[in-house]
């Protein structure tokens, strides 16, 4: 098995739309309803608006690959408004998760954070998405507040928060 991680490019992006919904199917449908998760992805996550992302200099998206396959992605923001940097959004597809390719993504964000002078990421993270919260607190989450996201008509609770940097170097089991 050959795991790697790059940059995204554009022919990446309907493949990244496609884990979107499947990684968003298995961490959330427990809670948001498929029609909020799939109305939010078209809206916010159409091919025009990954595009668009695509283009934003202040966005850094990330694939990880298994044999050349895309089986993760994330969504880097460098706010410079707010001298914060986050990652937005870390997606690993359920037959690949526990195989490190999170920790590997997190590792690059890490590098790119350090590249743009942060200290720390920034992240949330859907309270009822425990496996997501507590691989987290794994890595030295600290939670500083908590407040709505809004998916659809349904509205949950995320928790937002830190990552002090450096990262453990080992993966987070």
């Amino acid at each position: 098995m050959n795991i790697s991680t790059r940059r995204w490019t554009r022919a990446d992006l309907a493949t990244v739309q496609q884990l979107l919904l499947e990684t968003w199917l298995e961490a959330y449908g427990s809670f948001i309803p498929q029609t909020d998760l799939e109305g939010y992805l078209h809206t916010q996550y159409s091919e025009l608006r990954l595009a668009a992302l695509f283009a934003d200099p202040d966005v850094t998206g990330l694939v990880a690959e298994v044999d050349g396959r895309v089986a993760g992605y994330a969504k880097l923001f460098h706010a410079r408004a707010e001298l914060k940097f986050y990652v937005h959004q870390l997606y690993i597809l359920p037959a690949w998760q526990g195989h490190g390719l999170g920790h590997r993504l997190m590792t690059c964000a890490e590098e790119r954070a350090r590249e743009l002078g942060a200290d720390r990421i920034w992240l949330g993270v859907m309270v009822k998405n425990t496996q997501a919260v507590e691989w987290y607190k794994r890595l030295g989450f600290t939670i500083t507040e908590t407040a709505p996201f809004v998916m659809g008509a349904t509205t949950v609770d995320h928790y937002i928060g830190y990552l002090p940097l450096p990262l453990p170097r080992s993966r987070p089991r």
